[in-house]
């Protein structure tokens, strides 16, 4: 019976999207088979976590969902403030004394914070503080419950208190963006690529020399999710089988393939020539 080897791909053409879909595909054919059984521990773990490295470039958004959170955030607190001063130049003009009197000075007391919903996020922020602090200690706080707008007072400040929430949200959606910018796919790419062609080289090696059903199920499983990968890409040219042996370089593997423990302590990811 013919020694079954995986079939070489080239995935130089792949989009980023197909070539995390397939090394995700041979991922869990590899999970399926076992590492142990398939002779690669020594590269199993490393290749599934830059696969997961590059899933998360493949599926990073390229904007902010919480900056809606932000905007709405901001337009309620900007309400709350529009409501406060609305009722507070209202009441200047009550017919009743007492309220009218009160509405004036806190008027006065509030003058600092007009217009604050046209300023930054954060300054604006601080000027909400400021406003809090005015309504609810010292004599604002008294003119304020003679206009009877605790309530509206309480509302500022949970308003405010959303949007420093909705903030600190966006600013680590924003580091995590930042954070996915800065890899370098193409490094990333090169170092999957390695790992999978160290993973059929050594497999390969193991079907010559070791062959069991479990290895002979993977490469038909591996070879099958190749030739899907090829039927996508329209690639035309016919697969031809790695070679044996590992750690050639160009495929020129000598005829007598290798045991594949030996050297099994190498570097993961490293040696081998990427696909």
């Amino acid at each position: 019976m013919a020694v079954q080897q995986i079939t070489e791909l080239a995935t130089t053409h792949m989009t980023l999207g197909a070539h995390n879909k397939f090394n995700i595909d041979v991922n869990n054919a590899i999970i399926q088979a076992t590492a142990a059984a398939l002779r690669v521990e020594n590269y199993a773990t490393l290749y599934a976590q830059k696969i997961e490295e590059e899933s998360r470039i493949v599926n990073r958004q390229t904007a902010m969902a919480s900056t809606v959170d932000v905007s709405a955030a901001d337009r309620q607190r900007d309400s709350a403030v529009g409501v406060i001063m609305n009722l507070t130049n209202a009441h200047t003009t009550s017919i009743i004394a007492e309220k009218a009197d009160a509405a004036k000075k806190l008027r006065q007391l509030l003058a600092p914070y007009k217009g604050i919903g046209n300023h930054a996020y954060q300054k604006e922020t601080a000027e909400i503080n400021g406003m809090v602090a005015v309504l609810t200690t010292g004599d604002g706080a008294t003119y304020a419950a003679t206009l009877g707008m605790d309530d509206e007072v309480d509302a500022l400040m949970q308003a405010n208190a959303a949007f420093e929430e909705a903030y600190a949200r966006n600013q680590e959606e924003a580091a995590t963006l930042a954070a996915l910018q800065s890899v370098d796919t193409k490094e990333l790419r090169a170092q999957v690529d390695a790992l999978y062609q160290q993973i059929v080289l050594t497999v390969n090696a193991v079907a010559v020399l070791q062959p069991t059903d479990e290895v002979t199920a993977f490469i038909q499983k591996v070879n099958g999710i190749i030739y899907k990968a090829e039927q996508e890409m329209g690639t035309s040219t016919a697969s031809k089988p790695l070679p044996d042996t590992p750690g050639t370089g160009e495929g020129g593997g000598t005829d007598t393939p290798t045991d594949p423990d030996a050297g099994s302590g190498g570097d993961d990811g490293e040696g081998g020539s990427p696909l």
